[in-house]
């Protein structure tokens, strides 16, 4: 592997990829399963903020990406907090669109270091493939509530899965995963030409990012064998 030549690069400290994959599985599992029981926003934020920390961290070993990283996180947060307590459109419009730039970055860079940075296959390199599936999903999932919000009556089926107009995240983040893996319940459905073309979009990328991982894996696998 060719030596760093970027003076921003520092070394990366141990268990980032899993602290990001814990941060995911927080957000994406933990806080559903205990969000009809524990009726209260703050919870919701906490699991925000701790995948934006674990979003975050995977930046720290460039100054450059940990600027970007951490400026959107920031702004995210404060747009979203902003749209809550005023109630204005614009600004949910905006923090979803800042949450799909963060998280949809966090993903490309984790991208880099598995299909081209790495050369061989340990359990950071697999905590970060996984972390790179999840984060596809909670892309997609803010693509949504983006799409929603711009465009009302884009989906249908998505009352039901709401108790609060809040938890509007976890809605979607459900119908994204739903439709990244392709199970294609039908509880929720788009209903424009926008939105259908953004669930087959998240269907076609969860189905080849997961081909050429494993691709890749196996590639990476052999070559260690051989050496």
């Amino acid at each position: 592997m060719a030596n760093r030549t970027n003076q921003d690069d520092v070394a990366q400290p141990r268990n980032v990829y899993l602290y990001l994959l814990v941060s995911q599985v927080a957000l994406t599992v933990f806080y559903p399963l205990i969000g009809d029981a524990v009726r209260l926003t703050i919870v919701l934020e906490i699991f925000l903020i701790v995948a934006l920390v674990g979003g975050v961290l995977p930046s720290i070993t460039n100054r450059g990406r940990l600027m970007v990283t951490a400026g959107l996180a920031v702004l995210f947060l404060l747009t979203r907090w902003s749209g809550l307590v005023l109630g204005i459109d614009g600004l949910t419009l905006l923090s979803s669109a800042l949450a799909i730039a963060f998280f949809g970055y966090v993903a490309v860079v984790l991208m880099r270091h598995i299909f081209i940075d790495s050369q061989q296959v340990d359990t950071d390199l697999i905590y970060g493939a996984i972390s790179v599936y999840l984060l596809i999903g909670v892309s997609f999932g803010f693509a949504y509530v983006f799409l929603a919000a711009l465009a009302p009556g884009s989906f249908t089926g998505i009352e039901a899965q709401i108790a609060d107009p809040r938890e509007v995240i976890h809605a979607f983040n459900y119908f994204s995963f739903v439709t990244l893996t392709t199970l294609g319940y039908g509880d929720i459905t788009p209903q424009t030409y926008q939105a259908g073309v953004l669930a087959y979009l998240e269907a076609i990328i969860g189905q080849v990012y997961l081909t050429v991982l494993v691709a890749r894996l196996v590639a990476m696998h052999i070559a260690q064998k051989q050496t």
